[in-house]
């Protein structure tokens, strides 16, 4: 088929407009790229492995005894008869980017992913099930493990925690009190105006996964606590969430004291609960 000039004119003229676009980025991004790295894994005990090995594990076989000595070095401190809770950061490959603006300083890193293991075992402390999952799973996997840990709150239970400032963007350190009737927060640290609220237990709605997970770390998981109301107008940040740091058991035991609190007299009524 022979193309009509006019044709050839439009294709040579977008052809050009795309060299000028393709020269336009490498001159203001310069360079951006990934290698392969050999694969490292940091664990919450502050250890570096090259793999974790879940080999061993054979629902009906392995027991607890065997997983908490062979997965030592990934376990989270959850303590419970019937789970057992792991996590841990790998790497396999590193990002880099060269800029020719001087204005732009060249960075190259290990990008990071954190994983997490979930294993249940039997009233005879065998294994029934194990299963890995990401961070945005969490919540739905660790419903099992929050309901198979009642909290006694005779006396106020403290979380020490990192709170994610919206407004700076920054982590900062926080404490969270849980009662049987009342969620106190309160944000540590230097800043002169300090947030700090208290809400009725049952106010606390829901723990989910944040629109944004910070950097991947083998210790703390990003989570978000909805609540009932403007927190703005009690002392916390604005609109209902709460975005946190905590580690695997504090989720899980934020998890508990949400389902227990649900469950109370005194819970939010059910038109809040969004």
């Amino acid at each position: 088929m022979t193309m009509r000039p006019g044709n050839r004119h439009t294709c040579a003229r977008q052809q050009l407009q795309a060299g000028i676009a393709l020269a336009l980025c490498a001159t203001l991004l310069g360079c951006i790229g990934a290698t392969p790295l050999h694969k490292r894994t940091r664990t919450p005990e502050g250890t570096e492995l090259q793999n974790i090995d879940l080999s061993f594990l054979h629902p009906g076989q392995t027991t607890r005894a065997e997983v908490k000595e062979k997965l030592k070095p990934i376990d989270t401190g959850y303590q419970g008869d019937h789970f057992f809770v792991g996590r841990w950061s790998s790497s396999t490959w590193a990002a880099w980017a060269v800029y020719p603006d001087p204005r732009f300083p060249s960075a190259a890193g290990r990008v990071w992913k954190s994983g997490n293991l979930l294993v249940e075992f039997d009233d005879a402390g065998v294994v029934k099930r194990f299963e890995p999952f990401d961070d945005a799973k969490a919540p739905r996997y660790l419903a099992s493990v929050a309901a198979d840990t009642p909290l006694q709150l005779a006396s106020p239970l403290e979380l020490p925690v990192k709170y994610y400032l919206l407004a700076g963007g920054q982590l900062v350190d926080a404490k969270i009190v849980l009662s049987k009737g009342t969620f106190d927060f309160e944000e540590l640290g230097e800043r002169k105006k300090k947030q700090k609220f208290s809400l009725p237990a049952g106010e606390v709605l829901r723990v989910e996964t944040p629109v944004i997970i910070r950097f991947p770390d083998p210790t703390y998981i990003s989570q978000r606590l909805h609540c009932a109301r403007d927190l703005k107008k009690i002392g916390g940040p604005r609109g209902r969430d709460l975005n946190l740091e905590v580690t695997m058991p504090q989720m899980v035991t934020l998890m508990s004291y949400v389902a227990q609190a649900a469950k109370s007299p005194a819970s939010a009524p059910e038109g809040d609960r969004k």
